[in-house]
């Protein structure tokens, strides 16, 4: 079982980020961990509130789903994602070797999973959702309008080096999933 943090206690604060440093494939992964008072969280495991979706492509994996109806929850995911520029952005010489960015270009270099109200969580179609009644159908077996809760699983930030210079993407997995409407 997976320990998580409820949307409603999580603290932005208790967010630390480490050093770049290899995973075991080679890839640059500056981890999240989670740290208050008796807590220590090795990744940042939060349950959602119910979501509506949006739609799930399969070709790429994106489960979006609206946030419109959870401003609490839109805006705590908001307040981490600036807190992950501007950590990135004071300390730009040890996370990214350089010194004279802009918060505005260091903000570009993220692909970040919220925009605006639209949540993005990528997901393998074959992901299980429990369904009310006991059931498992597979994530892309979810319609539009429906309701789902989940366990997102923030590990980290990676680096994705490509021709046109470094992006920076939030390292996420969904361990659990429940379908609770439609």
């Amino acid at each position: 079982m997976l320990l998580t943090i409820p949307y409603q206690a999580l603290e932005i604060c208790y967010i630390h980020l480490s050093p770049f440093q290899a995973d075991k494939y080679g890839k640059a992964v500056a981890r999240l961990s989670y740290k208050e008072n008796s807590i220590d969280f090795q990744d940042v495991s939060i349950l959602s509130p119910p979501i509506k979706i949006i739609d799930y492509n399969p070709d790429n994996s994106r489960l979006r789903l609206d946030l419109s109806e959870q401003n609490n929850f839109q805006v705590k995911l908001n307040t981490l994602q600036e807190y992950l520029v501007s950590t990135f952005f004071v300390h730009q010489q040890s996370f990214l070797n350089c010194n004279s960015e802009t918060h505005d270009s260091i903000s570009e270099l993220f692909h970040f999973l919220l925009e605006d109200s639209t949540l993005s969580l990528y997901v393998f179609p074959t992901t299980l959702v429990k369904k009310a009644d006991g059931n498992m159908i597979k994530v892309s077996d979810l319609q539009p309008g429906d309701t789902i809760r989940c366990v997102i699983r923030l590990q980290g930030i990676s680096q994705v080096r490509n021709k046109f210079g470094i992006r920076l993407r939030l390292q996420h997995s969904i361990p659990s999933m429940w379908k609770i409407s439609n």
